[in-house]
């Protein structure tokens, strides 16, 4: 492969004008590679966290409260939430199925329901809220040399419009090449997560996230709990 990739490497600067052309194509394609490799990254970051020093050991029963206006949405993220501590030996506890309307519920009733389900700790997420942002590639204005083959070979033969001299001139220069900018635009939510222990009620943990809002919802919902489970890890709380 290496011999393959110096040989490719070779005809690329062997070939007069060829070194601007393959720029040229770069260019144009840069945006469409750079969408794609994104789409393949995580949607979510974590902006900051921070663990209690007062708290020693780990958490292993959680009630899960996700405070959603779309409770399809909210059952979604607590399930897969449950679904990704298992992994790590923590029970997860979907709040929707005893507390149907968490946003509105009071903290009595939660309170309740975590003592109900023997839980040691109460994770509780939030929407804080949205903001656009957009990403600028700028435009573009190259040239490059029109040469006889169009490129490096070793059957030389002139390109048709060699063949007078007044069409031979007019692209003997260069050729202008003009690539517009282009802007993207989306939606970025900034979501709080907040680990509280049940018996005395105090904070544990504290984080501060973005996402994109994306289509692709459940890829959404994935990419947090992974996110937030993985923090949770490495600040030895799970």
């Amino acid at each position: 492969m290496a011999a393959a990739g110096n040989l490719s490497r070779r005809f690329i600067s062997t070939a007069p004008g060829s070194e601007a052309m393959f720029d040229k194509i770069i260019w144009r394609w840069l945006p469409i590679f750079l969408a794609t490799l994104l789409a393949g990254c995580s949607s979510t970051t974590l902006s900051g966290s921070w663990k209690s020093p007062d708290f020693q050991g780990r958490i292993s029963k959680v009630y899960l409260v996700g405070i959603s206006k779309n409770e399809t949405n909210r059952r979604m993220y607590e399930s897969q939430f449950a679904q990704d501590l298992s992994t790590y030996g923590v029970t997860g506890i979907a709040s929707y199925k005893d507390l149907p309307d968490a946003q509105n519920a009071g903290k009595e009733d939660v309170a309740a329901r975590m003592r109900k389900n023997g839980a040691d700790s109460m994770l509780i997420t939030r929407l804080i809220g949205t903001h656009t942002e957009e990403v600028v590639t700028p435009g573009r204005v190259s040239s490059y040399r029109s040469w006889p083959g169009g490129g490096y070979s070793p059957y030389y033969a002139p390109s048709p419009y060699y063949r007078h001299w007044g069409s031979y001139f007019d692209r003997c220069c260069s050729e202008i090449i003009y690539e517009p900018p282009t802007v993207t635009r989306y939606e970025v939510a900034t979501i709080e997560a907040n680990l509280y222990e049940a018996k005395s009620g105090e904070l544990i943990w504290s984080a501060q996230l973005e996402t994109v809002i994306e289509s692709d919802l459940r890829k959404l919902v994935t990419d947090f709990v992974k996110t937030v489970t993985r923090d949770l890890l490495e600040q030895g709380l799970i």
